[in-house]
C-alpha cells in the first residue's frame, strides 16, 4: 500500500499557506478578514517595507529594480507551469539578481514565501500554522547564515542543553549586540 505524500515542511508541521494577499491590521483596514491560522512567524516587517528598504526607494512604483522584478515575475508566470526557475533566472542580470535574493531571503525570514504578479504588483503568501503550531520565531525559517542555526540544524544545541546544564543558545542574530553576527 502507498503512503501518501507528506506536505513540504511535515517536519515542523507547516502545512498551510493563506493563499490571498498578506494580512493587514484591522487597524488600517477594518473591512479585512484576518487568517484563520496564526502565522507561523510574527513578521519583524511586512515584504512592501522589505522591497522599499532593500531596493532604497520610497515608493516602489518608481524603483527601475521593482519594476525589473514585476516583469521577469510576469514574463516567467506567463511560463505556464512556473518551473524551471534555475533556468529563467540566468536571464536577470546579476546586481538585480542579488536584490531579489536578499528580499526572498528576508521575506522568508518574516514568513512569506512564493511571490507572484497580481495587477501589477507583487504579492506574498504567508506562511501559516496549525493549532499546535504558533510559537516561531525570525530563525523559524530564516535562510541566513548563522552559527546559532547550524546549531540548530545540525542538533549540536540539543546535545550542548542536555549535557551541559549551565549551556546558554547564542543569542539571535537580529537582537543587536551578537557575538555570533548573521552575516
Amino acid at each position: 500500500m502507498e503512503r501518501a505524500l507528506e506536505p513540504v515542511g511535515a517536519t515542523q508541521e507547516i502545512r498551510h499557506y493563506n493563499h490571498g494577499r498578506t494580512q493587514r491590521s484591522p487597524q488600517s483596514r477594518p473591512n479585512t478578514t484576518l487568517l484563520s491560522n496564526p502565522p507561523v512567524v510574527t513578521p519583524e516587517e511586512m515584504p512592501t517595507k522589505t522591497m522599499r528598504r532593500i531596493f532604497q526607494e520610497s515608493d516602489l512604483r518608481e524603483s527601475e529594480d521593482y519594476k525589473s522584478i514585476v516583469a521577469y515575475l510576469t514574463t516567467y508566470q506567463r511560463q505556464g507551469d512556473n518551473r524551471h526557475w534555475d533556468e529563467f533566472r540566468n536571464k536577470i542580470p546579476p546586481d538585480l539578481m542579488k536584490l531579489w535574493g536578499d528580499v526572498m531571503i528576508e521575506c522568508g525570514r518574516n514568513g512569506f514565501i512564493g511571490p507572484r504578479v497580481e495587477n501589477g504588483e507583487i504579492v506574498w503568501m504567508q506562511v501559516v500554522g496549525t493549532n499546535d503550531v504558533r510559537n516561531g520565531d525570525l530563525c523559524t525559517m530564516c535562510d541566513r547564515e548563522c552559527r546559532r542555526r547550524e546549531m540548530i540544524n545540525s542538533g549540536a544545541a540539543k546535545q550542548m542543553r542536555l549535557l551541559n546544564k549551565g549551556w546558554r543558545e547564542p543569542r539571535v542574530c537580529w537582537e543587536g549586540n551578537n557575538e555570533n553576527p548573521a552575516h
